[in-house]
């Protein structure tokens, strides 16, 4: 991916010197899916669209602005136009300086398509690998990792397992989500978005590197109610609208797939039992 950005970068850069165009901004969205508006870099740009500091807007192609095709043809036919801004595509000939290329509509519909095809294979090879017991998430649960000869598999985090077992001890006293995130932002203990940071540098939607040690009730609540922590696997217990909605939607818990004993445990059943009790109790 970074070797194709590289790639685009040059070919736009050489583009906008050979057309004249200057004070140029590249600006990018690696890892993002082309059916989400809400990218960073994309942000950015209708940020300074709306704000006239736009006055051209080259891509490689129209797959590059997004594979919505209702959101392309509201930018084309509404967005750019009030802002007079101009949309040159390259490789697929667009120039809305010289009118409509009558053939984009189909183009991006097709784009559309594409979008839609890939998010039925990729379907359909997660729930192939989730009905053979394999773990489908992209990132570890907190107080586990990624073992490095196979990152399918999890392995503690020693540092975080600890943390986790703080968690469900004061659970058993009687100690609420609230009460726990409270004291454990007292304790000075990084909270799990932070801990991913500092491990693989990678950022979470809800990272705030201002407050490392700033704990959330439901990351409490996530945490007692993930069987990860008994050494099980469960899957298939989220899904989403559609490929364009990511909304995250709670399975009926009949269709989930569980597997016992897939690594190693971190919360031994018994005191599990305990602090699960201990909440059945505290809400009646």
């Amino acid at each position: 991916m970074r070797a194709s950005i590289g790639n685009q970068r040059m070919m736009l850069q050489k583009y906008a010197e050979e057309k004249g165009f200057e004070n140029t901004k590249f600006l990018f969205d690696d890892g993002y899916s082309g059916t989400n508006f809400n990218r960073p870099a994309w942000n950015e740009i209708m940020e300074l669209i709306e704000t006239g500091q736009v006055e051209t807007l080259i891509i490689k192609d129209m797959s590059r602005l997004g594979r919505d095709y209702l959101q392309i043809g509201m930018l084309m036919e509404h967005t750019f136009p009030n802002y007079n801004v101009r949309l040159i595509a390259i490789n697929d000939a667009v120039d809305t300086l010289y009118g409509d290329n009558d053939f984009t509509p189909f183009r991006n519909l097709f784009n559309d398509f594409y979008a839609k095809d890939c998010s039925k294979k990729i379907r359909a090879v997660k729930k192939a690998q989730a009905e053979r017991g394999e773990r489908v998430g992209t990132r570890p649960p907190y107080g586990y990792k990624k073992a490095e000869q196979n990152p399918k598999k999890l392995v503690v985090d020693e540092d975080a397992a600890e943390v986790v077992k703080h968690i469900f001890k004061l659970c058993s006293e009687g100690r609420g989500p609230s009460q726990i995130a409270r004291q454990l932002t007292e304790e000075q203990i990084v909270n799990p978005s932070n801990h991913y940071f500092n491990m693989t540098g990678a950022t979470l939607t809800n990272l705030d590197t201002s407050r490392p040690y700033r704990w959330r009730d439901n990351s409490i609540v996530n945490i007692l109610n993930d069987e990860t922590y008994l050494g099980h696997t469960v899957n298939m217990k989220h899904t989403t609208a559609s490929y364009k909605n990511k909304k995250q939607i709670i399975r009926p818990e009949n269709e989930w797939l569980r597997f016992e004993n897939t690594h190693q445990a971190i919360i031994e059943q018994e005191l599990w039992d305990i602090a699960h009790d201990v909440r059945k109790s505290k809400k009646r």
